[in-house]
């Protein structure tokens, strides 16, 4: 009966869906975090070839940065570009796309992927990963909760023998 009452509290609580964020993480010589929406709407695109995400904050070596991002189609060639005066306009990468769709409604795959420098420079590694929303966080402590009541309310039974005799 608990189960049910908080499994129908959690349900009428429960927010609607949203769009997910993924955290994106670059490592190698430096390493560099932001946070983007999985499917989001650029303000800068050629069909066919990339789009660019201008403004993005995140942070380079823990310190607070703001970056204009592009992202290459299959057939374009560059993947991933990164302007910033940091670490400088020269950082693109080849290698496998980031992205499903179109350049106009792209979506992000998760994963991690190779940055190999277009420049002779150090490889990085990005690494693409979803961010849970706060109702499936909310979700799972109530379930959690759940299970812990029902263990915590099972009563002991004891079985009475009539003896005759």
């Amino acid at each position: 009966m608990l189960f049910a009452a908080t499994g129908a509290a959690a349900l009428a609580t429960a927010a609607p869906a949203q769009a997910a964020l993924y955290s994106f993480s670059i490592t190698g010589s430096q390493t560099i975090k932001f946070v983007l929406d999985s499917s989001p709407t650029p303000p800068i695109v050629s069909s066919g070839d990339y789009f660019v995400l201008s403004g993005v904050n995140g942070t380079i070596n823990n310190v607070a940065a703001t970056f204009d991002l592009g992202f290459g189609s299959p057939t374009y060639f560059f993947n991933f570009g990164l302007l910033n005066n940091i670490v400088g306009t020269s950082f693109v990468s080849t290698g496998a796309a980031m992205y499903t769709g179109s350049e106009a409604s792209p979506r992000f795959k998760l994963g991690t992927f190779t940055l190999t420098p277009n420049d002779p420079g150090p490889a990085y590694t990005m690494t693409i990963s979803a961010i849970p929303e706060p109702a499936s966080w909310g979700m799972l402590i109530a379930g959690f909760g759940a299970i812990g009541a029902m263990v915590r309310r099972r009563r002991n039974v004891t079985v009475r023998v009539a003896y005759s005799g």
